[in-house]
C-alpha cells in the first residue's frame, strides 16, 4: 500500500466559520513530523483537520448517499452521474466509486495521529494539561467513533485502524475485523468521551459544531439502537433529553431556523460551512437550488398525490396521520418537475411562506449560499428513544410514553390535528411501525433513512421486509428484486482496487465474483 512514507502534518484547516479563531490557526507551511508536536496549538490543529475532514466532499457524499440513495426516499433527478444512477437503481458492482472508503479512513488517520501524539506535548508545553488533553482526546475518540459507525453500517465488517500510519515498517496491508470487534471499539471511544467531553464551549457555533457531551450521547444512543442495546439507548437518550439547553424549534420555523441558518436550539452537532470559507456542495448538486434542479429528487409513490408508500396521509382506523403535515410542505415540491419527481426543498430551501389561505410556499435559496449539515438533532433522539421503548417489554405505562414522545414531533408539525392515541397503536409492530414512520417525515433527505429502514429489517433478520418499503423503484427491475432480497446485498461492496492492492482484503459475501456474474 505504501512502499515509503515521507509524512508531514498538511493540516486541512477550514473555519467553523469565516471568523472562528479556533479554526483560524493555520502552520505557514508543511512540517516534518518529528518538529511539530510542540505545542497545544500545533495538536488543536491536527483535531481541526479532524472536522476538516468530515467537510470534504468525499466524505459528505457518502454520508448522504450510503444513508439515504437505496432508500424509498430518493429517485434520480436532474442527470445523476452513473454511479449515483447504479446505486439508486440497486445495481451496485465493486467498481462503484461510491464503495470508496478513503475519505472515512483519512478522518480515521487525523484522530489517529491525534491520538497517538498528543500527550507527549504535555512534557512539551507546560499550559498544555492532562485535562486540556483529555478533552481534546474527548472529541478526537468520538469523532473516530462516528466514523466507524457509518463504515460499519454501510460494511458491515471493515479494516480496524486505531494507530496512525507514520513508519514504513508498518503493516499497511489490514484485514477485515467483524462488526462485532468495531462496534465494541466504537462503544469504548464513545464511553471514553463521555467522561471528559465539554457541555459547552461558551460559543453557540461552537457548541453545535464541535463535539459536545450531548453530542456523544447523541451518537451513542445511535450506535446502541443499531446494536440491540436498547436499555443503554433509552439512558443515553436520557442523558441528552435532559440536557435543558435544548429546545424544539416552532413547526413553521424548521425549515429556517434548522436547515438554513443552522445552530438552532434544537442542533447536537452539525457540520459547519460558510460560502466564504468553503460550501457544502453536495448538498446544493444533490438537493438543488434556486434555479437548478438536485440531481435528486423524491419519489411520486412518496407523496400523497399517490398514497400508497406515502407516510403522509397515513390511514390509521378511523383517523389519518399527517393529513396537513408542514414536512411535506417544506420537505419537498407540491407538483412534480421534469424528471418526474418531485424538487427536494429540505436543504433547498430558506423558508417557508404562508399564504392568506394558509398554503405555506417554500421560498429557496440561490446558488450563492451554503447550509450547515445536520447530523444529530433533538427530534433525532427524541424518536430513537421512542424506538428502543417499543422493542423492550411493553407496559401501559411504556406504550404512553411511547406515543408522548412520537406526539412532540408530530404536534409541531400537525398543529391542527389531535394528539395520536395509544388505542389505534396497541401491539408492538404497530408501535414500531409508527415509529418508523415517524422518523421518516421528520428525518427525510437527512442520511437517515436507509439506516432506519437497516435496523427495522436486521431485527427481523429478513431482507424482504426490505422490498415492502422500496418495491416501487424496482418495477420492472427483476433483478434488484432478487438483490434486495438477500441481506448480504444491503450492504456495500468493497471497492475492487483496495482489494486489488491489500491481499489481507476480502469482498463481502453477495459480492464475489460468481455471484456478480449471475
Amino acid at each position: 500500500m505504501k512502499k515509503s512514507v515521507i509524512l508531514y502534518i498538511t493540516i486541512l484547516v477550514t473555519g467553523l466559520t469565516a471568523c472562528n479563531d479556533w479554526l483560524d490557526i493555520r502552520p505557514e507551511s508543511q512540517t516534518v513530523l518529528e518538529d511539530f508536536w510542540q505545542s497545544e496549538s500545533q495538536a488543536t490543529q491536527v483535531l481541526s483537520a479532524c472536522y476538516s475532514g468530515m467537510q470534504q466532499d468525499n466524505y459528505m457524499a457518502r454520508m448522504l448517499f450510503w444513508g439515504e440513495l437505496r432508500s424509498d426516499n430518493l429517485i434520480a433527478g436532474n442527470s445523476p452521474a452513473s454511479d449515483i444512477s447504479r446505486i439508486l437503481n440497486t445495481n451496485i458492482t465493486p467498481t462503484n466509486v461510491y464503495a470508496d472508503w478513503g475519505a472515512f479512513y483519512t478522518v480515521i488517520n487525523y484522530c489517529n495521529t491525534f491520538l497517538h501524539f498528543a500527550p507527549g506535548v504535555l512534557q512539551k508545553d507546560q499550559n498544555f494539561t492532562p485535562s486540556k488533553l483529555h478533552t481534546l482526546e474527548a472529541e478526537a475518540r468520538a469523532i473516530r467513533a462516528l466514523s466507524y459507525f457509518y463504515l460499519v453500517r454501510a460494511f458491515r465488517d471493515v479494516p480496524l485502524v486505531t494507530e496512525p500510519s507514520i513508519t514504513d515498517d508498518q503493516n499497511y496491508y489490514i484485514a477485515k475485523s467483524t462488526e462485532r470487534v468495531v462496534l465494541d471499539t466504537i462503544i469504548a471511544d464513545l464511553k471514553f468521551a463521555q467522561k471528559y467531553a465539554r457541555t459547552t464551549f461558551g460559543k453557540g457555533e461552537y457548541n453545535k459544531g464541535r463535539i459536545t457531551l450531548r453530542a456523544v450521547n447523541a451518537i451513542l444512543a445511535d450506535v446502541y439502537l443499531w446494536d440491540n442495546q436498547f436499555d443503554n439507548c433509552v439512558a443515553a437518550c436520557n442523558q441528552v433529553l435532559n440536557d435543558n439547553t435544548l429546545e424544539l424549534v416552532r413547526g413553521e420555523k424548521v425549515i429556517n431556523e434548522v436547515f438554513y441558518k443552522g445552530n438552532s436550539t434544537e442542533s447536537i452537532f452539525e457540520l459547519q460551512f460558510d460560502e466564504k470559507v468553503r460550501t457544502n456542495n453536495i448538498i446544493s448538486q444533490a438537493y438543488g437550488v434556486y434555479g437548478f434542479f438536485g440531481v435528486l429528487n423524491f419519489p411520486q409513490q412518496l407523496t400523497t398525490a399517490a398514497g400508497t408508500f406515502s407516510p403522509f396521509i397515513y390511514p390509521v382506523g378511523s383517523t389519518k396521520e399527517s393529513e396537513k403535515d408542514l414536512r411535506e410542505y417544506y420537505s419537498f415540491a407540491s407538483v412534480p418537475n421534469d424528471y418526474d419527481g418531485y424538487s427536494i426543498y429540505k436543504y433547498a430551501a430558506v423558508d417557508l411562506e404562508e399564504s392568506s389561505t394558509g398554503v405555506y410556499t417554500p421560498i429557496l435559496r440561490t446558488s450563492a449560499t451554503t447550509v450547515n449539515w445536520v447530523m444529530y438533532r433533538l427530534s433525532d433522539v427524541i424518536l430513537m428513544k421512542a424506538e428502543a421503548l417499543a422493542q423492550l417489554t411493553l407496559t401501559n405505562n411504556s406504550k404512553t410514553e411511547i406515543l408522548n414522545l412520537v406526539n412532540k414531533t408530530y404536534l409541531r408539525s400537525n398543529p391542527l390535528a389531535d394528539s395520536l392515541q395509544v388505542s389505534n397503536y396497541s401491539d408492538k409492530e404497530a408501535l414500531e411501525r409508527l415509529v418508523l414512520r415517524e422518523r421518516h417525515r421528520e428525518l427525510l433527505f437527512e442520511g437517515k433513512r436507509w439506516f432506519d429502514l437497516m435496523r427495522f429489517v436486521r431485527r427481523k433478520n429478513d431482507a424482504k421486509v426490505m422490498l415492502s418499503y422500496i418495491s416501487f423503484k424496482l418495477t420492472g427491475n427483476s433483478m434488484g428484486v432478487s438483490k434486495m432480497s438477500v441481506m448480504d446485498a444491503l450492504y456495500m461492496p468493497v471497492l475492487k482496487s483496495q482489494i486489488d492492492i491489500n491481499p489481507n482484503l476480502t469482498q463481502n459475501p453477495f459480492y464475489t465474483d460468481e455471484n456478480m456474474s449471475n
